[in-house]
């Protein structure tokens, strides 16, 4: 499916070459294990995720695309920089070849899946740079702007496709317009790229957001915003992930308290994420927490996953480490926190969590 995208740049004098966005929406199976994807193309660049449906977390992954259609997608591990491989051949309806890790390799085959509920996405992209004189030191030489977003379809019939795009208009600062969204992003990029006050080191230099789809089901949306900036002069870029969880029955936004009994479970949850922790960093039993984060306890924090069958505790640069620590996911399944979870999201996600 080709999608409608917006591209730009100021240095061009001729028309720009054709733009391929789009959002790919697949299933099927690794071996004989059941997989989802959710995979977003502008031109031969792929990025996204992909998760066994036993467990619902999501596994990031990108890559790109080659003759042939040939299609070969990573995932970096933290254990020795190890990588998982999926590459084969990238139809219209399908993606068929191999799943690789450590010498083992196992057959893959996805197809294309209907959108739920008649609720469908475009993925938009705009992008541009200009070049601009350096007038201190600490100036760049360039500006720039990137930002991908998926965005209901004119034509989607879901009840919560106005509410959804409302949530996706929040992500860019926008939350009391009702502009569509790639006019919103020719907008934001125009402002980065011509900047009114050239003295304010508060406006960045380089700018990128990404708005996916992370998780999706008839009943649940889950979407992910990933901002990248840079402020002329600072110390290093900033960056960071926030979630939306979207009750698509109820047409609401979920808190962490509309999920979790969090003061019930408390105790539970802080030995959880440590664990989770010590695993994804490779921290021994006797080593303290603090020696890598700000304190000796994780608390669950309201930028949170959800999936059907677990949730995923985000932690963005300085929440609770250094930023060289980076980003902290820890993913939690819902079997072990049953006893907490608020009856009405067990309702909601119903006989999915089986």
């Amino acid at each position: 499916m080709l999608l409608f995208g917006f591209y730009s740049t100021y240095a061009q004098k001729s028309s720009p070459a054709p733009v391929i966005t789009q959002y790919l929406y697949f299933t099927g199976t690794i071996d004989k294990y059941p997989v989802t994807f959710h995979l977003y193309r502008i031109n031969n660049k792929f990025s996204g995720c992909y998760y066994y449906n036993t467990t619902e977390q999501p596994i990031e992954i990108s890559g790109s695309i080659e003759k042939d259609n040939f299609l070969k997608l990573t995932h970096t591990t933290g254990e020795d920089n190890a990588a998982e491989v999926l590459e084969g051949v990238l139809k219209d309806s399908s993606f068929s070849g191999t799943w690789s890790y450590k010498g083992k390799l196992l057959p893959l085959r996805i197809t294309r899946k209907k959108d739920a509920g008649n609720l469908q996405f475009d993925y938009i992209w705009s992008s541009g740079s200009k070049k601009q004189k350096k007038e201190h030191d600490y100036d760049p030489d360039e500006l720039s702007y990137d930002a991908a977003t998926v965005w209901p379809t004119a034509t989607s019939q879901h009840p919560a496709t106005d509410f959804i795009r409302k949530i996706i208009r929040n992500e860019f600062g926008e939350k009391n317009s009702q502009e569509e969204i790639g006019k919103i992003l020719i907008r934001q990029k125009n402002s980065i790229l011509n900047p009114v006050n050239k003295e304010d080191n508060n406006e960045p230099a380089d700018f990128n957001i990404t708005v996916q789809v992370e998780y999706r089901s008839d009943r649940l949306l889950t979407l992910s915003a990933s901002s990248y900036y840079y402020n002329a002069g600072a110390a290093h870029p900033n960056h960071g992930t926030s979630y939306s969880c979207i009750d698509l029955i109820n047409k609401r936004k979920l808190d962490i308290t509309d999920v979790l009994d969090t003061l019930a479970g408390r105790a539970t949850l802080h030995t959880l994420l440590e664990k989770k922790f010590r695993a994804a960093f490779n921290v021994k039993k006797e080593e303290k927490l603090s020696e890598y984060l700000f304190e000796d306890t994780i608390s669950p924090g309201n930028n949170f996953l959800l999936t059907t069958k677990g949730i995923g505790f985000h932690y963005n640069p300085y929440a609770i480490g250094a930023y060289a620590l980076g980003d902290v996911h820890l993913y939690i399944p819902f079997k072990e926190v049953e006893a907490y979870l608020k009856p009405e999201f067990k309702q909601l996600v119903g006989g999915a969590r089986q």
